[in-house]
């Protein structure tokens, strides 16, 4: 019995945990929350008799992520792109490129050497764009946005804006209005999104379980839209998170009185 009690604190003590993480994280850019997931253990005789089952208490599994979209927050930052819909950005580290994190967040910057990186210096990858007008649908690169260039009279013309638009398409604007394709910036999705490894910071990386990355346009297929400007905040909303954690709390109360009776009761039935 008092094992069946303990494993029910542990379960309640992880839910609680997971909601107040959610709460902690309700202003964090593109955040999912997470649940409990909770099974319950029981125990068989080898005649496989269904009334022979016992419990054994429960446990809590792997926390359930909720992936559906929070809502979208105007910023007006030219770099700042929010997903409406399906897909996730690609980002990657410059000293091991082949190793690829997916996000939702999109609060991009540029580095003095004009490279496209997020908060935590991570490289934003894309299809490289020839001629304004090409791109090669296999080849990803990491985004970088030349501070200045050559117009065509040859002077040096620094950078003065950049454009994404909903499909996806970088530009740079030099001086005052000569406008120069950069990029095509592809989207990702996953057979399941909800088993994707989180990494901290928004990050994610695919599992046996999520499946591999199908890239794809925006606009194209099932993929959403990049909107240009905005944010996608997180997905918790605080009421439902006050509630949940008051079930817990009520539950992890009720628990450790069963505890202590058990523990008082065991006590007596010694001491006789």
């Amino acid at each position: 019995m008092l094992n069946i009690i303990k494993s029910s604190l542990n379960a309640n003590m992880r839910g609680i945990s997971l909601i107040s993480n959610n709460i902690a994280n309700s202003n964090t850019t593109a955040f999912k929350k997470s649940y409990s997931n909770f099974s319950d253990i029981y125990s068989k005789t080898i005649a496989n008799d269904p009334k022979s089952f016992s419990g054994m208490g429960v446990i809590n599994d792997s926390p359930r992520k909720q992936m559906f979209q929070g809502p979208l927050k105007q910023t007006d930052g030219a770099l700042d792109l929010a997903i409406s819909g399906l897909g996730f950005l690609t980002l990657s580290n410059s000293n091991n490129p082949e190793s690829k994190f997916f996000t939702r967040d999109g609060s991009l910057g540029l580095s003095n050497n004009g490279e496209v990186i997020n908060q935590q210096g991570l490289n934003l990858m894309a299809h490289p764009v020839i001629d304004d007008k090409t791109f090669n649908p296999n080849v990803f690169e990491n985004v970088i946005i030349p501070p200045t260039r050559a117009n065509n009279f040859g002077e040096e013309v620094i950078l003065t804006n950049v454009n994404v638009s909903s499909s996806g398409v970088l530009k740079a604007v030099y001086g005052l209005d000569e406008e120069v394709v950069i990029a095509k910036i592809p989207l990702a999705s996953f057979e399941s999104m909800e088993s994707l490894q989180s990494e901290g910071n928004n990050l994610f990386t695919p599992t046996p379980g999520s499946g591999e990355p199908n890239f794809g346009l925006a606009l194209n297929d099932n993929f959403g839209e990049i909107i240009p400007g905005f944010l996608e905040a997180s997905n918790v909303e605080i009421t439902d998170e006050l509630v949940k954690i008051l079930k817990y709390q009520q539950a992890y109360s009720g628990n450790s009185r069963l505890l202590q009776t058990e523990i008082d009761v065991t006590k007596r039935l010694i001491d006789r």
